[in-house]
């Protein structure tokens, strides 16, 4: 007896699942469909690529294309083709598909006019927003014959006839009329010659209605008062919401009937500028490989929001290139957290591993990153922003951004009771006058007080993505129809690998340190030449490891450097001593190295201190090279074979017995003398005068060893000198 209480209870249960789960799915019917651009204007090659991408779509394996959305109005640009031949075609495709199950809808969002207006009408719905205009098929220089008018109207049917013919006939007189119970807009002139066509109407109102004078023009009010227009919608993205369509439906197939060529990026560790600029080297390279479909796979996070907004903007921008068009993929393996959210948002399509509950990727959590990002430099709000913006662009809800940021948002999927559209919202928002129509399905995608993190379930089921079943690339490959034979594996250079591992602190710092010694011993010994092409190398490799980050300052860094050692060049060499032209060029040298390394202006505190420690960090490392340097070099003449390398100056070789000239009263008594020079002067060197060896500068010219000189000049301890 027990055995089949526990039988029937098991039956009943399984019948209750199985009942919930349709109620669940009779909720929110999963319906596919399409957005097709209709280019402007209307040509006989259009129709063709239209058919192509169409087939393409229907004969896609898993897809059942059940709404093809026509936007007539590329760009929110206004529409009006003159070709009647080619819009008729058009619009005979469109009954074509209505006849095949396939629902039509035309979506205007800019003004229509002329022959584009035939198409419009032939779709079985018609979608337009405020800013809309559809009508003026007619012209006084083109007017309609018989024949095209009679087209228009037999796609309009009996019903939208007479406002269809408003906009060819500026004669029409509409007046109301009832046909088989329903009020409709009729032309008079039509009931009063009994064409057979109006035997079931009946004119309810012989009042002509109100229009303006000549061909109609009609806005969103007056085209769904006439039957013409059946909703008000703005966006793509709310006509999918509308429909039931997934939100990739709203950016269409960009590569037509064009062959797939695949690349495979792999974007890893943080977010920063090198991401960003060794990215768009591959893209640049997947560019000039004519390769159009990218799959990044995203294992990133962490890192600058204004970078991952660039590189959003740089994926963003495929597919709206009319020379160059390209399909975008996000493939997370694993959890995309934090700013590689806006990477995923950005591209056509999302594809995640769905393993099992405890097996999946995730996409979003934002919660560790705000905790600890300097809240002044990253702001949530803008980073809110940002994100929703790339959103609205791929037809994501926005609702989804706000609640990635704000852990007070309870998100569900409510339906609307009237229309059965669905959408993602805030639960607070069925309480109000806009949610009246609206009801929860099912249990929230997030409770209120926490953190959103968007699972590859939760994506799937709100059809922003597409899950596969394992982490194996090859399953990404199949689902895009790929052969992993034409997909290329993009990956860094060497010489991105060697940027990078020049970029690095410790070899950065390095790099500095043997620069500076090496121009301190070319500087205390001219003509040595190797410590100085030593430090030119240096150099040379250090910036250019900067510049792969692509910062807005390098290029003033690099001038900055150079123009600190033009200073300090003029200061050992043109002015003897140590004064504002040496300090100064210490100053922008250190300047230079340090924003070398920095990818923008410091805003914040942390920019600030960060900028402080790097300076702090290379100038006590030019302080040390230039202190070991210096040593070094009174050292090298002493070591043997070392000192092979110098040629040392006589002032060098003397015994320490032999004076140099100190204070100004013995440069004084130097005017007049002549001597010899001892090093070469170029222009300043060390030259001989009796057993002294002083330092000089001529006026202006090179004068080699052993050339006989004249002091014409003292100024302070500056002696000039010149060829005698």
């Amino acid at each position: 007896m027990i055995g089949r209480i526990q039988v029937r209870i098991g039956i009943l249960s399984i019948a209750a699942i199985v009942l919930a789960t349709g109620q669940l799915f009779a909720q929110n019917p999963a319906t596919d469909g399409m957005f097709v651009t209709v280019k402007n204007p209307i040509t006989e090659g259009t129709l063709n690529q239209i058919k192509a991408g169409i087939d393409k779509a229907r004969n896609t394996p898993g897809r059942n294309i059940k709404i093809v959305v026509f936007d007539f109005n590329p760009n929110g640009q206004d529409a009006s083709t003159e070709n009647y031949g080619a819009c008729y075609d058009l619009a005979d495709y469109i009954r074509t598909l209505a006849n095949n199950n396939i629902t039509p809808v035309a979506f205007v969002h800019a003004k229509a006019t002329h022959h584009t207006v035939l198409p419009i009408i032939a779709c079985s719905e018609l979608v337009m927003s405020s800013s809309a205009r559809i009508g003026e098929v007619a012209s006084a220089e083109k007017p309609l014959n018989q024949d095209q008018i009679d087209r228009y109207t037999s796609l309009a049917g009996l019903p939208r006839a007479a406002a269809v013919l408003k906009m060819i006939d500026r004669n029409v007189v509409m007046v109301q009329g009832l046909h088989r119970g329903g009020q409709i807009y009729v032309d008079l002139r039509k009931v009063d010659s009994n064409d057979p066509l109006y035997t079931d109407v009946r004119v309810i109102n012989r009042t002509p209605v109100n229009m303006p004078a000549g061909l109609a023009m009609y806005d969103v009010e007056q085209a769904r008062r006439f039957g013409l227009c059946q909703l008000q919608k703005e966006t793509r993205a709310e006509v999918a919401a509308r429909y039931n369509l997934p939100a990739s439906s709203i950016d269409e197939d960009p590569l037509g009937a064009m062959a797939r060529k695949g690349v495979l990026f792999r974007l890893e560790g943080k977010i920063d500028g090198s991401l960003r600029e060794k990215m768009r080297r591959q893209l640049e390279t997947a560019r000039a490989n004519k390769e159009n479909t990218f799959i990044f796979q995203l294992e990133c996070s962490g890192g600058d929001p204004t970078t991952a907004r660039e590189i959003a903007d740089m994926i963003l921008a495929f597919g709206k290139d009319g020379d160059y068009m390209a399909e975008t993929i996000a493939y997370i393996p694993n959890e995309a957290a934090d700013l590689s959210t806006m990477i995923a948002f950005a591209c056509h399509k999302i594809i995640m591993y769905r393993g099992g509950p405890n097996k999946q990727a995730q996409l979003g959590n934002f919660e560790d990153y705000l905790r600890a990002a300097d809240q002044q430099r990253f702001s949530p709000e803008i980073i809110s922003q940002n994100l929703r913006e790339i959103a609205e662009k791929r037809g994501y809800p926005s609702i989804i951004c706000d609640a990635l940021f704000n852990p007070e948002i309870e998100l569900i999927q409510a339906r609307n009771i009237t229309n059965g559209e669905t959408q993602v919202m805030d639960r607070k928002k069925l309480g109000t006058a806009e949610g009246k129509n609206w009801e929860a399905m099912g249990a929230p995608i997030k409770q209120r007080g926490e953190w959103l993190v968007l699972n590859a379930t939760t994506m799937e089921n709100l059809r922003l993505a597409k899950t596969i079943p394992n982490q194996d690339i090859q399953e990404v490959y199949t689902l895009l129809n790929l052969e992993q034979r034409d997909v290329r594996n993009s990956k860094p250079s060497w010489l991105d690998s060697f940027a990078a591992f020049l970029r690095r602190t410790d070899v950065s710092i390095l790099l500095v340190i043997i620069g500076i010694a090496g121009l301190v011993l070319e500087l205390k010994a001219p003509g040595l030449m190797l410590p100085g092409i030593v430090a030119a190398l240096c150099f040379v490799l250090f910036f250019w490891s900067q510049t792969q980050l692509g910062g807005a300052l390098i290029y003033l860094a690099i001038m900055l450097f150079i123009l600190g050692i033009l200073l300090l060049g003029i200061e050992l060499f043109l002015i003897p001593g140590f004064g504002v032209a040496g300090v100064s060029g210490i100053i922008l040298m250190l300047c230079g190295i340090v924003l070398a390394g920095v990818d923008r202006a410091p805003e914040s505190r942390s920019d600030w201190i960060e900028l402080i420690s790097r300076m702090l960090r290379y100038g006590l490392t030019m302080v040390g090279a230039g202190i070991g340097a210096f040593f070094l070099g009174r050292l090298l003449p002493s070591v043997p074979y070392a000192n092979r390398l110098m040629l040392s100056s006589p002032a060098d070789a003397a015994d320490n017995d032999v004076p140099y000239l100190p204070g100004n009263e013995q440069a004084l008594s130097l005017l007049g003398q002549t001597g010899a020079a001892v090093s070469m002067l170029r222009p300043a060197g060390t030259a001989k005068f009796g057993d002294a060896f002083v330092d000089v500068v001529t006026e202006g010219d090179f004068i080699d060893p052993g050339t006989p000189i004249q002091v014409v000049e003292v100024e302070g301890n500056r002696i000039v000198v010149k060829r005698v």
